[in-house]
């Protein structure tokens, strides 16, 4: 607290111990005729109604003689019906009709059944917007107004205020001085209008005469279009054209596409193709499966290898390959060759039935083990030229006559090539012996 002889020097209009409030002025205030106090600093004004004027307001303004500065609101007591926004003019007022009612006052209701498209179909129920976004609509779409707190097409996605500094955008819209119903869209320390179709100018504040554009609309021309089987009306100048579905071709789309003439085979692995309408069917060879056969089904789902065989998968069957010791088609049996029954250099070869073995015997042996040696020479000489047989085990062997050679004595030895004649004579070889022809 100050000493009463120290008392600091006090600005008139503030008050407290640092002077740091506005004292409010307006309280006990002259106006009159129903203005509003405004407070300033250690003072107040006077804000009129538009029909008086004066520092207080205690004049009453002759608008009669008036030459026009002062616009009346015309809209108390006005006579527009259904629900419609009355908009002040200049010494009279227009009704703004909702969209479905039309007249001077809008008493008539629009008859939709007989617009073609002329008004614009309000896109937004059914929207998608998120979180609390409002959707504005537009020509054939709309869009989605965020919350200050929300991003993105859809509004979808959350502002991450924790890592904004400066970034946060104060909405300038409170207060704003958009007209004639129009939309304020916040921007950067200012804000834009964004006008319905039928006002323009930065603040909307204009009438669109209508009457005035050309040809600057496309009509839409798919309402009533003929495309058929499901096609998609693709909107033109003074036409349209007709997407089709895969399936499907023609202006109209209205021929079956065959899938089945195709190359290369929409049904594949032997497959055959059956066309229908919009579509086709493949009915798949053993072994296949899916929409186009090409899947190959794994027999070894259902397969039943044992004794720890692997099952390996094929087209329309499937092959168990076993461990040592075991056989059979699913390795279920024991393999009698593990024991190697056979004689040396003989094949074993199991039997996928019953597990039993069989010997392939190498030449020159027999029996069920082939441990049997095959005498040869029982079986005839195979030697020649008078040559002896000798049996040895898996074979045989010939000894040959004087005068022949080879494995069965079947080759004439020349005698003459060691030159047994004397005395210039000439050797004349004869089977197993030779000849000598003497000089006269």
């Amino acid at each position: 607290m100050w000493p009463p002889w120290e008392l600091p020097e006090v600005n008139e209009g503030y008050r407290g111990q640092n002077c740091e409030i506005d004292i409010d002025d307006c309280p006990g205030h002259l106006c009159q005729n129903g203005a509003t106090c405004v407070d300033g600093l250690d003072s107040y004004t006077c804000e009129c109604s538009p029909t008086f004027t004066g520092t207080l307001c205690e004049t009453d303004v002759d608008e009669c003689a008036l030459s026009g500065e002062i616009d009346i609101d015309d809209c108390p007591g006005h006579l527009c019906q259904n629900g419609a926004t009355c908009v002040d003019g200049l010494d009279s007022y227009t009704c703004e009709c909702s969209p479905t009612f039309t007249g001077t006052l809008c008493e008539t209701d629009v008859d939709e059944c007989a617009l073609s498209c002329e008004i614009d179909i309000d896109d937004c129920p059914g929207h998608l917007c998120q979180n609390g976004a409002t959707c504005v609509d537009g020509l054939d779409s709309y869009t989605c107004e965020c919350s200050p707190t929300f991003t993105g097409t859809l509004c979808e996605t959350d502002v991450d205020e924790c890592a904004l500094s400066c970034e946060i955008d104060i909405d300038d819209c409170p207060g704003h001085l958009c007209q004639n119903g129009a939309t304020c869209v916040d921007g950067l320390d200012s804000y834009t209008c964004e006008c319905s179709p039928t006002f323009t100018e930065t603040l909307c504040e204009t009438d669109v005469d209508e009457c005035a554009l050309s040809c600057e609309i496309d009509i839409d021309d798919c309402p009533g279009h003929l495309c058929q089987n499901g096609a998609t009306c693709v909107d033109g100048l003074d036409s349209y054209t007709c997407e089709c579905s895969p399936t499907f071709t023609g202006t109209l789309c209205e021929t079956d596409f065959d899938e089945c003439a195709l190359r290369p085979l929409v049904c594949q692995n032997g497959a055959t193709c059956t066309n229908s309408v919009g579509g086709f069917s493949c009915i798949c060879v053993n072994g296949w499966t899916g929409p186009e056969c090409s899947v190959n089904i794994d027999d070894c789902a259902g397969a039943a290898c044992f004794n720890g065989a692997t099952c390996i998968d094929r087209v329309g069957a499937f092959y168990c390959k076993c461990t040592p010791g075991k056989t059979g088609l699913l390795c279920h049996l024991d393999d009698a060759c593990t024991s190697n029954p056979c004689h040396a250099d003989a094949i074993c070869d199991t039997s996928p039935i019953n597990g039993s073995y069989t010997c392939s015997c190498a030449s020159g042996f027999k029996g069920l083990d082939c441990s049997e040696d095959i005498d040869e020479c029982e079986q005839g000489s195979p030697c020649e030229h008078d040559g002896l047989c000798v049996n040895t085990p898996g074979s045989f062997a010939c000894n040959c006559s004087v005068g022949f050679t080879g494995p069965r004595c079947e080759t004439n030895v020349n005698e003459c090539e060691s030159h047994p004649c004397r005395n210039d004579g000439s050797c004349l070889d004869d089977p197993g012996t030779f000849r000598c022809v003497c000089m006269p």
